[in-house]
Formats: C-alpha cells, sequence, structure tokens
C-alpha cells in the first residue's frame, strides 16, 4: 500500500475512529486500526466487536493494500506531525510514515486478522437528517438506564411508523420520549432497541455533519451510513417495556418557569442535597411561584423561589435533582413546564421548543 494524503483529513478520520477503539480487550487486534485502500480512496475502519465505523478519506493512491496498526501510537504520532501532507507506505508488516520532517516505521498486524465489521444490504429502513437525528439522540441519550441488569433498559427504543419515528428511554425512575417526522415515509413498520453507549458515539459524530443519514437495520444490526462515515451497531433483543400507560393525561398543577433560573436553582440546591440522594422537594403555588428546597443535617439548607407562570392548585413533589438537570442541561429552551398531580405521581417536564417531546419523572417519598 502507498497513499498521500493530507494531515488534517487523516487526523479527522482517526478521530472519529478512535471513539470505538477497544483499550482493555483481550485481542490485541481490537486495538489496531484497519487501513486500507478502496476505489481511490483510503479507508479507516474501528471496532470494538460492538460498534463498528467505516470512515472513507480522499487521497492519492499508488499502490492498493492493507494492514492494522496500533491505533493509540498512530493518532499521536499523525496529530504531532506539522506537515500538511503525509506519505503512508506498507513493506510486509511495517508502515512507514513519513512527511516533510518525518520518517516514522510502525509496526503493525495483517489485515487479516482484523474481526470483519458487518454492513447491510439493500434499500434503507428510513432516512433522517444529521442535525434532527442528533438532537433526538441528545434528549433521550441521558435517561437509559447505566447498568445492563435489564439489557432492554440500557438501550434507545425506536418505533418506525410511517413518516413518523418514535425514540424512548427510559432506566425505570424516568423517561424520556421524542417524536419526530421524517421528509419520506417508510415502507415497513420497525420496532428496535439500540445500545445508548453505541448512540452516545453516533451523536457526538453526528456533532460535525451537516447531510441525510441513511439507516439501515436487519435482525441483529444497524447500519447508520452518510456520504463518507458507516456507523454500525449491535441490537439489543427482547421487548422494550409498554411506557405509554405511565405518562400522565393531565395535571393538578402547572408551573412555567425561565429554564435558566430553574437550573441554576437547582445546582444549588444540589450541593445540599448530596447528603440525601440528591433529595430536592418543590412546591408550586398559585400565586405564580415556585420553591426550591433541599435540606442536609450536616451543612445546612438551601430555600430558593422562582417566579413561574402557575395554572391549577398548589402542588409538592420531591424529586432526585440530577434527573431534573439532566433534561434541562439537554433541551436547551428558554422555558420549560413542569407538571404534576401530587406527592406520589409522576412529574411531566415539557419544552415549547421541543413540543413531541415529553419527560417523566417518579417522586421520591419526602
Amino acid at each position: 500500500m502507498k497513499v498521500q494524503i493530507l494531515k488534517d483529513n487523516l487526523a479527522k478520520a482517526l478521530s472519529v475512529a478512535g471513539r470505538v477503539v477497544s483499550t482493555r480487550g483481550s485481542l490485541e487486534i481490537l486495538s489496531h486500526i484497519l487501513l486500507s485502500t478502496e476505489k481511490g480512496r483510503l479507508r479507516v475502519s474501528a471496532t470494538n466487536l460492538e460498534i463498528g465505523i467505516n470512515y472513507w478519506l480522499g487521497g492519492k493512491v499508488e499502490k492498493e493494500g492493507d494492514i492494522t496498526i496500533p491505533a493509540r501510537l498512530f493518532i499521536d504520532v499523525i496529530n504531532s506531525i506539522s506537515s500538511e501532507k503525509i506519505d503512508l507506505s506498507v513493506e510486509e508488516l511495517d508502515v512507514r510514515v513519513k512527511s516533510l520532517n518525518d520518517n516514522l516505521v510502525i509496526k503493525g498486524i495483517s489485515a487479516e486478522e482484523f474481526p470483519v465489521i458487518p454492513t447491510i444490504q439493500g434499500k434503507p429502513s428510513f432516512v433522517v437528517k444529521s442535525n434532527v437525528l442528533k438532537e433526538a439522540l441528545n434528549l433521550v441519550n441521558f435517561a437509559a438506564a447505566m447498568e445492563e441488569s435489564r439489557p432492554v433498559l440500557s438501550g434507545i427504543y425506536f418505533n418506525l411508523d410511517g413518516d413518523k419515528l418514535i425514540l424512548a428511554a427510559t432506566d425505570s425512575y424516568r423517561l424520556a420520549e421524542y417524536g419526530l417526522k421524517l421528509e419520506n415515509k417508510a415502507e415497513k413498520k420497525l420496532e428496535i432497541i439500540v445500545p445508548s453507549r453505541t448512540m452516545i458515539e453516533l451523536s457526538r459524530i453526528l456533532a460535525d455533519l451537516d447531510e441525510e443519514i441513511k439507516v439501515f437495520v436487519n435482525d441483529n444490526q444497524i447500519l447508520f451510513s452518510t456520504k463518507d462515515i458507516e456507523f454500525t451497531s449491535r441490537l439489543i433483543e427482547g421487548q422494550f417495556p409498554d411506557y405509554k400507560q405511565i405518562i400522565p393525561k393531565d395535571n393538578e398543577t402547572k408551573a412555567v418557569l425561565e429554564s435558566s433560573e430553574f437550573t441554576n436553582a437547582l445546582k444549588v440546591a444540589s450541593l445540599f442535597a448530596r447528603e440525601s440522594a440528591n433529595s430536592i422537594n418543590l412546591v408550586v403555588k398559585p400565586k405564580g411561584e415556585v420553591e426550591i428546597k433541599a435540606v442536609s443535617a450536616q451543612i445546612g439548607e438551601s430555600d430558593t423561589v422562582l417566579k413561574a407562570e402557575v395554572e391549577g392548585k398548589e402542588g409538592e413533589i420531591t424529586f432526585n435533582g440530577k434527573y431534573l438537570l439532566d433534561v434541562l442541561n439537554n433541551l436547551k429552551a428558554k422555558t420549560v413546564s413542569l407538571e404534576i398531580s401530587g406527592k406520589l405521581s409522576p412529574g411531566v417536564i415539557r419544552s415549547e421548543k421541543s413540543l413531541d417531546y415529553v419527560y417523566i419523572i417518579m417522586p421520591l417519598r419526602s
């Protein structure tokens, strides 16, 4: 293999592929990146057996070939080179990296040992704009369970029907659901669960993109495809909980608050709630106020009163403050509404910016 390539383009590809490189696996090959040529372009590939990434970039391909190379070392080397152009060549298992001032050799492993990254043929299941998918993922990812004792709760639920795509996640203490409308109707209905860890990585990749994403699905894999990137993930087997029944149909009390003020008040209260499982008490008053309180036997107490537009009767509820901050930090809305119906019923957060979004939080006993 012999390729000449722009350093910045290679560094960008490596930064994307490097996110899924396995650093603690028993297989040495998983700590490597695969370099291969294909149709006059260089392909950078990485996998941890759960996620796979193929990243194509343009360059001058003088000789076809492939090799795997230690990811961390190669990434550090490329980022340290100051030259605009880099020449890569392979002699047996040696990768030579040449630039204006550098002449380096890195030992690789045969490409034949690198795991095959699955691909999916045929028509895409649906097509969605990258910025739309990124917003949807950011609004539901944080609600998925971190541990995998119940695998279906550690994933993002995709429900596709016609031109309506619903994404949802829950850890059984809170639930986030976001519905978006696609520009074109899908031919088939679809219900799948994708690991939230892989969707977090995908949302980071989408941050730098502004294009359409073609999404392909088969029995156990999902593939997100752009002009230069293929991102593959395994699916989670199982049935996602029937969560619709826990979304409140109405409320006894509703308060609309300035999002930034609400966030700041919760941050202050959280400082005093660390010893009580982050327990924060909210009292909504019909005169147009929301009182936010937290008490610590060791360090003191916090009591903040915010102005709000209030409908309904007085209401009081206690939440885990972290669950409130998680949604406020991702909604990025000017105002949010808090809907409650007593101390023991789920609370609801909505936003005027995202009308198809709902966030449910189970209360704490106070």
